[in-house]
């Protein structure tokens, strides 16, 4: 297992040095110039070589990405162009409230998508069964921003259970769990109908194999069969989704957190994108792109540790 882990950890380098890389070049693939965006349209063209020169911006691009790399992998991703405060003070003021939202989002469709998942598989051809094959073909159907406007519709707005704004900040905790019931809900539809069809899959054919057909014969109790043997097994394709669910929601939560006014990650890259405030769009892709690897290693060693065969392939 240690030695599984090395390897993993290793894989992770050329992983996060090409992502870095590619987070430089896009983001000078964006159209528009900040220094014309700062200074406005009536800027002379003097005072827009004399922001270039102040931004980094006249240095020739391998230069820019030297100075993007070393300060990176040092923890400095710069500062911003329009407030000049620090990027990483930035993003960890609003980081929190999206790993809350990304958090509690994974719980809530791991919770409903396993567990339907295996009690459709128990029930394969019965009314139990369609009803989740039926639901969750509903669900992957609507994106989450479709079913956070809904939400927001039916329940904040006509029978107004929950509130549709903000995240309940300095109202205390059952106020900023009030607050994030619809934006969970809007953003776990879709994981969670995704998790249910997979684990029904794979339970199904677990059911399926040789030893359970044989723990039957031995007259083992049929709920020690399911939980004991059948669910331990089958789950480990859904341990791998919750990784790169949980990585992907960290920087997928855009439309959601605007939608519901919230402040976090997305929205925050979102705003400087519309700014051309590079320094954040590139702190900002970074540490989503960090997450993301970061989860699916731990997905990687947990599904290594509940099943000793992954690790020695």
């Amino acid at each position: 297992m240690l030695l599984y882990t090395i390897k993993r950890l290793l894989w992770m380098i050329p992983t996060l040095m090409g992502g870095l890389f590619l987070v430089f070049s896009l983001t000078y693939l964006m159209p528009g110039d900040p220094a014309s965006a700062m200074l406005g349209p009536t800027a002379t063209q003097a005072k827009i070589d004399a922001m270039h020169i102040r931004l980094g911006l006249d240095l020739p691009i391998y230069e820019r990405y030297w100075k993007f790399l070393t300060s990176a992998l040092q923890g400095d991703l710069g500062v911003s162009i329009w407030t000049g405060h620090e990027v990483s003070a930035l993003i960890g003021s609003v980081l929190p409230k999206t790993a809350i939202l990304a958090v509690s989002t994974i719980a809530f469709a791991s919770l409903f998508g396993i567990g339907l998942g295996a009690l459709a598989a128990i029930n394969k051809g019965g009314i139990i069964d369609k009803i989740c094959n039926y639901g969750s073909l509903l669900n992957l159907a609507i994106p989450s921003f479709v079913a956070a406007i809904l939400l927001m519709m039916f329940f904040g707005v006509w029978w107004q259970i929950f509130p549709i704004m903000g995240a309940g900040e300095g109202e205390g905790f059952w106020s900023a769990v009030h607050h994030l019931v619809l934006p969970v809900i809007a953003m776990s539809t879709g994981w969670a109908a995704f998790m249910l069809r997979i684990q029904r899959e794979t339970m199904i054919e677990t059911l399926g194999s040789d030893y359970i057909r044989t723990a039957r014969s031995f007259g083992a109790p049929r709920w020690h069969i399911v939980y004991r043997y059948a669910l331990k097994n089958s789950i480990i394709p859904s341990i791998t989704i919750l990784g790169m669910g949980l990585g992907a929601l960290f920087g997928g939560a855009v439309f959601v957190e605007i939608i519901f006014n919230r402040q976090g990650l997305g929205q925050l890259i979102v705003q400087s994108i519309y700014k051309r405030d590079l320094p954040i769009v590139q702190g900002g892709v970074l540490v989503a792109m960090v997450l993301f690897v970061i989860t699916n290693i731990i997905a990687d060693l947990i599904v290594a540790w509940v099943d000793p065969r992954t690790r020695l392939k």
